[in-house]
């Protein structure tokens, strides 16, 4: 495969590391060779690799299944997964989850990434609902257009909300940016 066919979420295999791709821009300069603007995750040590690579250079695809996981609890050798089907348990290392740990709460459905039956990532849904547990008090006249306040949810992380978001109030967090969406 060369880089030229790399394509956002896809996994591949490039100087004994593997990679999942978060995007990938292809431009091709007069009379030479397109260049690949590259911007990956090494899934073993979470760390980013963001370079350029002329477009034949050749990656090796890497195949996953996906198996759904839940989440359970975290502790001092990392954070804690089942399969459902089969009771098996997984461990996944905090550097690998990076921003992920934050919308992680109890009984949380998630994919598993699974390369020659090791975990290689998790890959989170979309939106996660989750209780806000501290914020400051609201005033009489908030409304949906206000302006914004520090809400800190069940998990620990702390988000923008609306003013009229109050404690005890469920709130949907989109997992890709950490902004506020909707009350539950």
């Amino acid at each position: 495969m060369d880089m030229i066919d790399l394509k956002e979420g896809n996994i591949f295999e490039y100087g004994g590391n593997i990679y999942t791709v978060i995007s990938a821009q292809h431009t091709h300069q007069q009379q030479r060779r397109g260049l690949v603007r590259l911007k990956a995750k090494d899934i073993k040590t979470g760390k980013v690799l963001q370079d350029s690579f002329r477009s034949d250079v050749q990656v090796t695809p890497v195949y996953v299944d996906e198996i759904t996981l839940v989440y359970l609890y975290s502790d001092n050798s990392g954070y804690h997964f089942m399969d459902s089907n089969t009771y098996e348990q997984f461990v996944v290392a905090e550097e690998i989850l990076g921003d992920a740990r934050n919308y992680l709460k109890e009984n949380l459905e998630v994919k598993g990434l699974f390369h020659k039956g090791r975990i290689l990532d998790i890959k989170m849904p979309i939106t996660v609902d989750l209780k806000v547990i501290e914020t400051e008090p609201g005033y009489k006249g908030d409304t949906v257009q206000g302006g914004k306040k520090k809400s800190k949810l069940e998990t620990g992380f702390t988000i923008q909300t609306p003013l009229f978001i109050a404690v005890g109030d469920i709130v949907r967090v989109d997992t890709r940016t950490g902004e506020y969406v909707t009350r539950i």
